[in-house]
């Protein structure tokens, strides 16, 4: 992945996983473009009817003005880093109109990273915009994660036509890990392989795959964290919505827990 996409508002990134963007950046010869976008200041108003939104405002202050303040606490934030990483970041003022399109910019991006951090009060919106209008994977990271991830890798599996888009965009990533730990929950399987089928794909990858079948202990998604923390794993893959995010809203589901509880950076793809 060398192509990254780090939304940052007029803090200047200073909630930012800088570390973690920074540690892919560096693994892949590649690089973070933090793009601003202006701070969603006024909560949209719901046009029933039409089935849209109005959005009253998007900001107090002018854009120019917010965006130097941002590129300027940015590069505060990196020179208290190792001096070599601003080679790989570049901060983007102007392709995020608003925050309604880092979904259309993330597009052209391999993935987009979002901090889980309550400083950042657009990070639920941001996420999911990218998530369901970028069409590529989304890392959300935990507020309180430093440095890198991705040497212990792993697979929360279900079968499910969201995770196998997943994996395909992350190969290159499984290539890079020493381990990839293929976890299936029972009873919780779309029909489709099993975790041994899919195991066995990353093998002939050269990925160093292992496959974990687990019991449901506390649904399928307490099951897959609790693993996880087990086996020491700095990166978890997740197909996100299986079932309707509507139907998740309502009534839970494995995607809207691992959000809310996941320890370790998560890669989401919808």
């Amino acid at each position: 992945m060398r192509e990254l996409l780090m939304p940052i508002d007029q803090t200047g990134g200073a909630w930012a996983p800088i570390e973690f963007a920074l540690g892919l950046a560096r693994r892949s010869g590649g690089r973070v473009i933090a793009g601003f976008h202006p701070r969603l200041e006024t909560l949209p108003v719901v046009d029933v009817m039409g089935g849209g939104a109005i959005v009253l405002s998007e900001q107090s202050e002018s854009r120019a003005e917010t965006a130097r303040a941002a590129e300027k606490g940015l590069n505060e934030l990196i020179a208290r880093l190792a001096s070599e990483n601003a080679e790989h970041v570049s901060f983007d003022a102007d392709s995020i109109g608003t925050v309604y399109a880092i979904g259309e910019r993330a597009r052209v991006h391999d993935a987009t990273i979002v901090s889980k951090d309550e400083r950042y009060q657009d990070w639920r919106l941001v996420f999911e915009t990218a998530l369901f209008e970028g069409g590529r994977p989304v890392f959300l990271v935990p507020a309180d994660w430093h440095g890198d991830s991705g040497a212990t890798i792993a697979i929360g599996w279900n079968g499910s036509t969201e995770t196998a888009r997943l994996i395909g965009q992350s190969l290159e990533l499984m290539r890079a890990a020493a381990t990839v730990h293929v976890i299936s929950v029972e009873n919780w399987m779309v029909p489709g392989p099993d975790g041994k089928a899919l195991a066995s794909y990353l093998r002939c990858h050269g990925i160093n795959a292992v496959n974990t079948d687990v019991a449901d202990n506390g649904g399928p998604s307490a099951s897959i964290l609790a693993t996880a923390s087990e086996l020491k794993v700095d990166l978890l893959l997740k197909g996100a919505y299986t079932q309707s995010r509507l139907r998740q809203m309502i009534f839970g589901g494995a995607t809207s827990e691992i959000i809310a509880d996941a320890t370790m950076p998560v890669l989401f793809a919808h």
